[in-house]
């Protein structure tokens, strides 16, 4: 193979290799939705639910390639699930008491 050819055939241009690759943004709703969810944590746990509804809707923007922040968005919906779960064990047993 000659140097001057890339792997798929295509003759090298420096040009090309000295542009920067762009980068896909990352996914707002992945961000906030992850921001919420750790908010539910510390201040309203039933507001989980809606972190993790936002983050669901950022890892689906991130697993269509349209952006970025797919681990962020799981993360944000673990967190989300496990603060609302923990704000409704709490909620129901202090009914009980």
């Amino acid at each position: 193979m000659d140097e001057s050819e890339s792997v798929a055939g295509q003759p090298f241009s420096p040009a090309a290799a000295a542009q920067p690759v762009q980068r896909l943004p990352f996914s707002q709703l992945a961000i906030w939705g992850f921001v919420v969810s750790c908010v539910s944590l510390f201040v309203f746990g039933f507001i989980g639910v809606l972190g993790a509804a936002l983050s669901g809707r950022g890892f689906r923007a991130a697993a269509q390639g349209r952006a970025r922040g797919k681990g962020l968005a799981i993360a944000g919906m673990i967190i989300g699930a496990a603060g609302f779960v923990f704000w409704a064990v709490v909620f129901i047993a202090s009914q009980f008491k």
